[in-house]
């Protein structure tokens, strides 16, 4: 165990167990780390240490952790920490991510040893159910004897059941050629459409999250790129194992097969995501996996009051864990309370009995009044109630109760997001539109019914605010008539997404959007109007598919948005809102902490175990482990044990059922509210720490460039995230740009000689392939050939700057006092100790256009000032490409260097993103013409008089 002095000298309160994780230097280790035992703490100080010693350089590192909100916690407490210690490393360079984060990571380095292409998508659970609808012919096929794959009687219940099958084939790693050879009809028949699924999936340059890990996977298994992929990879340290999967072990096991350099963090008490596919197998079967790894335990809490560690200790250590066939389903270990911390004499642990629901949840609302008041607490905030789950049903007597003592909630995962007044309002519109009521909707059933329901009570609230001549009621009107008039062979140029725009410029949009909030909420609208034109192939309005449109959109998408529920919008940057009572799941609450936890939930019956585990688990790599008769139990301990962690002051549990018997030794003899409201004022203050949010990333193209050419548009498209209804991509300038960098990716490999035109024509006519498959506008035959001319005159005129190519397409990033500045290079060179960074520009050399020549200098020197602070060292040529031109000497322009432009462009970045976090948003002067003739947003500014003009 060795650990720099420095880190010594500035975190001498480590404990003795705390100090072994960070002195730890080599070989694989597993680390049993109990609630508030702060093993984050403990994993980024490792790191550091690692690097201080010059065990590592920041690339050979790797962190992961479960969400992506976790990843930039621990990025932004690893950069503290260096800044403590004096570090000066870069650590831009240092990979702190998810796991399927990393594995993309690897994937943009090495997509081309794989079937993926430019551009692919990675699917998420909406967009994974609309790709399987989508092909639902080719994948599911059509139903025999009224059932589909000889089970679900609906096609969106055969989408919903066939995907959770397909992510458990590929998490298991289980080969579909022996679910063919199965006895069952139905393990071979969702065999055979696994195996066309992912043929859908290759075709369409799509993966889903499973995928995405296969791909990698598949990478590591090859000895050929096994190496390629692994020989700067060091130190692998990942956080919360306990909710890794099967395929997941396997990745991380191979990536660290050579170094043995893996550290797991986890605690198998906090295990909750088997409904995800993960195991806890993983973490308690480590050290059978690694027999050499050794094993460290953080049993010391340093979160909550010695009350509640103790009763939830003894708690978890009360339901039986024994394993009569090997290890026990638990770690033996004892969690304490921090004995250097004052703990005083109150009720820590406490409960409340209503009469019923209701009584309940006034009770509740009684305590958390009562809490306030006394000053017990200072702010609504410091008060988290976890349920089991916050859908309606379930949340909606707390915040009744909450509600009528005018005590504000923050509630925004109930899936309540069809709820929102704006949201009413707009389906209301686009079903007016459409036509989707009355005679318009046909004969409705079920969940499809329900949505009707919805709507129609939406439009008689929309009417009565809104009726003739009111502008929205005559703009509705007239669009209905024009989708309606439309015939035989006339085309509308309007997609549904340029109606929600147009509806913007209109009351009462036009007032909802100066409300931030709101405007997100109706971001998430226009971003699920893109998902809509994906994946149903809609581009605009024609009289051909104006009927299908209709009821595709209602009738299948908004049905099955509506009936699975959406969520509101959280801001990122403020999760826990000041002023409002937390309601959460205890999943969400996973890795929070508050002053005050109240749980109810506790005579809720929990799901069993998945169908899917027991049709696909004898094909499962590994037999059974925790009887099914326990898994239950175990879930429901393993649940309420981190709902029971969370608090740092006072433990409430609540229930007007007799709770479930599993609880009775945490739940018996508890004082009751309101009998200890002295007790409870005589406590301490209960303060909250602040909680600091991650720093936001900014680069060039994405913020800068379009800050600067409008801030309105930035603020709508970046800031509250609208999605445009067009894109403004050009097919062209990526087509050339993206076979470009596939030459120089197989010139890294070191296989340039392998190029020909054959094969560059091969490598073209892929790369345009997936391009078509993307939203960007297609070119013709003519510009196709132009374009591979361009790539073919680069190839020919620059194979002996190939060998000198030192990265293509390089995310580059420099973390800043308040922000983190991030870039894409095109291309670095390097050669004769020089550094040369190069841009690529496909269109011809400007001959008389100095500002574009300036703005794309300015580029280079941001790129160029990055390069410079990261590697301190100066980049000794800006060299800009024009595709377009035949001679190199006209294609190549060197920009001349000047260390003071480097640092002006720095310090241009520095204001431009202090404007933005300032939200100055405001449009002082309006941008050239053109650009807001093709904005969405138009309409909406000519409203408000910002520009002027007709559309």
């Amino acid at each position: 165990m060795t650990i720099a002095p420095v880190i010594l000298k500035h975190y001498p309160r480590l404990n003795d167990v705390q100090r072994e994780i960070v002195g730890h230097l080599d070989g694989p280790l597993l680390v049993i780390a109990g609630p508030g035992s702060g093993k984050t703490h403990s994993i980024v100080l490792r790191a550091l240490n690692l690097l201080l010693l010059e065990k590592a350089q920041p690339r050979q590192i790797v962190l992961c952790t479960f969400t992506e909100k976790a990843a930039l916690e621990m990025r932004d407490r690893l950069a503290a920490a260096a800044r403590t210690v004096g570090y000066e490393g870069d650590l831009s360079e240092l990979t702190v991510s998810t796991i399927h984060g990393l594995c993309n990571h690897i994937l943009t380095q090495h997509r081309h040893r794989t079937d993926l292409g430019h551009n692919y998508e990675t699917l998420d659970e909406l967009t994974q159910l609309l790709f399987i609808f989508e092909h639902f012919d080719e994948i599911v096929g059509p139903a025999e004897n009224g059932l589909f794959l000889g089970r679900w009687r609906t096609r969106w219940t055969a989408i919903e059941g066939a995907r959770a099958y397909f992510d458990k084939i590929t998490e298991e790693l289980i080969e579909p050629e022996r679910l063919r050879d199965a006895t069952a009809p139905f393990i071979r028949a969702i065999g055979e459409a696994y195996l066309r699924y992912e043929r859908a999936l290759v075709e369409a340059n799509r993966t889903d999250f499973a995928h995405l890990q296969r791909f990698v996977y598949d990478l590591l298994r090859d000895p050929a790129t096994a190496d390629a992929v692994t020989c700067d990879l060091r130190y692998i340290l990942v956080d919360e194992y306990q909710d890794t999967n099967y395929i997941q072990e396997q990745l991380l096991l191979k990536l660290t097969e050579k170094s043995r350099n893996l550290c797991v963090v986890g605690d198998e008490d906090q295990s909750l995501y088997r409904f995800r596919g993960a195991t806890v197998r993983n973490i308690l079967e480590f050290p059978q996996r690694v027999p050499d790894a050794r094993v460290l335990k953080l049993t010391t809490n340093y979160r909550s009051h010695r009350a509640i560690v103790e009763r939830y200790d003894r708690w978890m250590a009360s339901c039986d864990w024994s394993n009569p066939n090997g290890p026990w389903f638990r770690y033996d270990k004892t969690i304490r309370a921090d004995t250097y911390t004052c703990h005083p004499e109150y009720p820590a642990v406490i409960s409340i009995w209503g009469r019923d629901r209701r009584d309940e949840a006034t009770r509740f609302a009684d305590l958390v009044a009562f809490l306030k008041s006394g000053g017990v607490i200072t702010d609504y905030s410091q008060v988290a109630l976890l349920l089991h789950s916050v859908r309606e049903e379930h949340s909606g007597p707390y915040l009744a109760a909450l509600e009528a003592k005018g005590i504000p909630a923050f509630c925004p995962r109930a899936r309540a997001y069809f709820g929102i007044p704006a949201v009413r309002d707009l389906v209301a519109c686009f079903a007016v539109i459409l036509g989707w009521h009355g005679d318009g909707r046909g004969q409705v059933a079920g969940a499809v019914a329900d949505l009707a329901r919805y709507v129609d009570d939406a439009i008689v609230a929309l009417a009565r605010r809104f009726a003739a001549p009111h502008p929205l009621a005559e703009a509705l009107r007239r669009w209905a008539e024009e989708i309606a008039g439309l015939r035989e062979g006339e085309t509308l140029d309007l997609r549904l997404a340029d109606y929600l725009y147009r509806l913007l410029a209109l009351e009462p949009f036009r007032s909802a959007v100066r409300n931030e909030n709101t405007a997100r909420t109706l971001a998430i609208f226009s971003q699920l109007l893109n998902v809509f034109q994906t994946y149903y192939h809609y581009t605009v309005i024609t009289h051909r598919n104006r009927e299908a449109l209709r009821l595709h959109f209602f009738n299948s998408f908004l049905r099955l948005l509506y009936d699975g529920g959406i969520n509101e919008y959280e801001d990122p940057d403020q999760p826990l809102p000041k002023g409002h009572v937390q309601v959460m799941t205890i999943h969400q609450a996973k890795g929070l902490e508050f002053p005050v936890v109240v749980v109810g939930s506790l005579s809720n019956q929990l799901s069993s175990p998945k169908q899917v585990d027991r049709d696909l688990g004898p094909f499962y790599h590994r037999p059974p482990f925790e009887p099914a008769s326990r898994i239950t139990l175990f879930d429901r301990m393993r649940l309420h044990y981190v709902a029971f962690s969370r608090p740092q002051k006072l433990l409430v549990l609540t229930a007007h059922e007799k709770p479930k018997d599993h609880f009775a030794p945490i739940w018996e003899g508890l004082p009751q509210w309101p009998y200890v409201q002295k007790e409870l004022l005589a406590a301490q203050r209960f303060e909250a720490r602040e909680r600091m949010p991650v720093k936001k990333s900014y680069s060039f193209t994405g913020d800068l460039k379009i800050y600067e050419t409008c801030p309105r548009q930035y603020q709508f498209f970046r800031e509250y995230d609208f999605t445009p209804s067009r894109s403004a991509v050009i097919f062209f300038g990526l087509l050339v740009h993206q076979a470009i960098e596939e030459i120089h990716r197989i010139a890294l490999d070191g296989r340039l000689d392998t190029l020909d035109e054959h094969r560059i024509r091969e490598l073209f006519d892929r790369t345009f392939r997936f391009l078509a498959l993307t939203d960007v506008r297609p070119i013709g035959d003519a510009a196709r050939a132009a374009a591979f001319e361009q790539v073919m005159n680069y190839f020919r005129q620059n194979q002996d700057v190939m060998r000198r190519v030192v990265q293509t397409e390089v995310d580059v990033s420099l973390e800043k006092e308040g922000y983190i500045l991030q870039g894409k290079v095109d291309l670095l060179l390097g050669g004769d100790g020089k550094l040369e960074l190069l841009d690529f520009k496909t269109s011809p050399r400007p001959k008389d256009s100095p500002e574009l020549i300036a703005a794309y200098e300015r580029q280079l020197c941001t790129y160029a000032h990055i390069l410079e602070r990261r590697h301190g060292r100066r980049v000794d040529r800006l060299l800009l490409y024009w595709t377009s031109e035949p001679r190199k000497e006209d294609a190549l322009m060197v920009l001349p260097y000047d260390p003071a432009r480097v640092e002006e462009a720095g310090r241009h970045f520095d204001e431009v993103v202090r404007r933005i976090q300032a939200r100055e948003f405001a449009v002082t002067t309006p941008p050239e013409a053109a650009i807001c003739q093709e904005c969405d947003l138009r309409m909406l500014c000519r409203s408000e008089n910002i520009i002027i003009g007709s559309d």
